[in-house]
């Protein structure tokens, strides 16, 4: 229990305990990530069903992401601006360059919010698979990232990777994988799949390009994973 509190205080708005988060404590909460994006994931399903016979699918789908934003405390748009401002400015800095890279978060959060509004919107039937599953997948990324991906040399950042095992991944597969068999049958497999290679060449890129994940890359790539899933609950359904 005090895991499942410790992943609630780190990835939510959540406001207990008060006390800082310790480093091994994140690490060992991570199996938990995904059973934290279910409960974010009920929050949106609860809201789109009490809201969708007053307002217009349109104006739900901003309402929807706008909560999902508040609860998350603006965490995974804020890493995706930074992040995508960060390619930029190396893109800009390489011969023959020129322009504002900050235009490249700013974006890429314009982007991933329009993707998500649009793709709840469009849902139909399967909304609430997609609102329910999306954070798992978000969140469940998130974790991928840490166990897969060194930390940037010259920055001491993300506790998370410095508690993140397999083990802890495994866990947290092993409670992504259930909800999306039991939610959304196959497709939902063939959702996780691709959330799941997105993560690897995300890591792959940063490891790459900007020598290793900072904290802002855990926000970016399940910013990033939600938006995909969603897209994709919209498409293959």
């Amino acid at each position: 229990m005090r895991s499942l509190v410790v992943a609630l205080r780190f990835l939510t708005l959540f406001p207990w305990p008060r006390k800082p988060l310790l480093s091994d404590a994140i690490g060992r909460s991570s199996p938990f990530f995904p059973v934290v994006g279910f409960f974010v994931g009920l929050i949106l399903v609860l809201l789109n069903r009490l809201l969708e016979p007053y307002l217009e699918s349109e104006i739900l789908g901003i309402v929807l992401v706008a909560v999902l934003v508040a609860v998350t405390r603006a965490q995974h748009l804020q890493g995706l601006k930074v992040t995508f401002d960060e390619i930029g400015f190396r893109v800009g800095r390489e011969p023959g360059r020129s322009g504002a890279p900050e235009v490249f978060g700013f974006l890429a959060v314009a982007v991933a919010f329009l993707l998500e509004s649009r793709a709840i919107e469009v849902m139909g039937e399967v909304r609430s698979q997609g609102l329910l599953l999306a954070p798992v997948l978000g969140f469940w990324s998130v974790v991928i990232l840490a166990y897969s991906s060194p930390s940037k040399a010259e920055q001491k950042i993300a506790a998370l990777l410095d508690g993140v095992r397999g083990v802890h991944l495994f866990w947290a597969t092993a409670v992504t994988l259930p909800l999306v068999i039991a939610f959304s049958g196959g497709v939902g497999l063939w959702i996780t799949l691709w959330v799941s290679l997105l993560v690897l060449a995300a890591g792959s890129y940063l490891r790459r390009h900007q020598g290793g994940v900072t904290g802002n890359s855990f926000g970016a790539i399940a910013q990033l994973s939600e938006a995909l899933a969603m897209v994709l609950y919209a498409s293959l359904y």
